[in-house]
């Protein structure tokens, strides 16, 4: 019987392993594809280093790609393609990740973002990160270019904005806009539960102690404690209506540039569909 019991935990182990080799984050896999030959190989090995670590902080896939030819396609459609067909991810494979792009057939950098990082990495962060890379490019600096992406990627995902338009759907593969959440579903978030539970137990125990309270305290003055018997008497008062006076003020328009932008409360996010079906997010700069 123990021994039956032994080769059932040890089958257990070796399948539980199993599973988190094969659906895990794979820390050994490339996360460099240097295509134009843009970084030595110091910079290389160096820039694997980074994205791994930057990776297993932010628990989001990190690759960096370079090309010399595009092979027709736009730098937001290669981006996308490239990250699809090797299956990248950090918790499986299509997974939640971020691609940088350096194409230079069409001289412009993007930013490709897959599962949860498209809700983590939003559009404003996005753009920051371009403002921060796009100058090493313009140097002709690119490793220092892919040093500083994978600094401020780890950052915006692991302490940044998330987008308060929508979310990514994990069953169903896709960024989801808070417009096409029913009503029904939206009220009934986890968040919103626990906040209404939360409020209506603080409430309760706020009633409770008040009644408590009131059943402690004795009355011991009435109505009649300070009133003279006999003394009690009604005055009647009344308002007589004469006439009404109204000031009217004209309030000038606004009509300034006065910005809209974005609010201060959180980033948005905006998404789209990769050739092979999977939902993406980014930016680009020329350069």
């Amino acid at each position: 019987m123990k021994k039956k019991t032994r080769r059932f935990l040890a089958a257990f182990l070796v399948f539980l392993l199993s599973g988190i080799l094969l659906c895990g984050f794979d820390s050994q896999g490339q996360k460099v594809y240097d295509d134009a030959g843009l970084l030595s190989e110091e910079e290389q090995e160096e820039l694997q280093d980074m994205l791994v670590a930057a990776a297993e902080d932010a628990e989001q896939d990190m690759i960096v790609v370079t090309t010399a030819d595009s092979g027709g396609k736009s730098p937001q459609s290669y981006a996308d393609d490239f990250y699809d067909s090797h299956g990248f991810g950090y918790e499986k494979e299509n997974g939640s990740g971020v691609l940088l792009l350096i194409d230079m057939d069409n001289r412009e950098i993007y930013i490709s973002t897959a599962g949860t990082a498209i809700e983590e990495y939003t559009d404003a962060e996005i753009e920051d990160t371009l403002d921060a890379v796009i100058g090493s490019v313009q140097s002709e600096e690119y490793g220092e270019a892919c040093r500083i992406f994978a600094a401020e990627a780890r950052t915006a995902l692991m302490g940044g904005d998330s987008a308060v338009n929508g979310y990514y759907d994990q069953e169903e593969g896709r960024f989801v806009t808070r417009e096409e959440v029913p009503e029904w579903k939206e009220a009934l978030a986890p968040e919103k539960l626990l906040l209404y539970f939360v409020t209506a137990f603080i409430l309760a125990a706020v009633i409770v102690f008040i009644i408590a309270r009131k059943r402690k305290t004795r009355m011991t003055v009435t109505g009649r404690t300070y009133l003279k018997d006999g003394s009690l008497d009604f005055h009647l008062r009344s308002d007589r209506y004469i006439n009404t006076t109204v000031v009217k003020r004209h309030i000038p328009q606004n009509n300034g540039g006065g910005g809209g932008g974005r609010s201060s409360g959180g980033g948005f996010s905006s998404s789209h569909t990769s050739s092979g079906g999977h939902s993406h997010g980014g930016g680009g700069r020329s350069f």
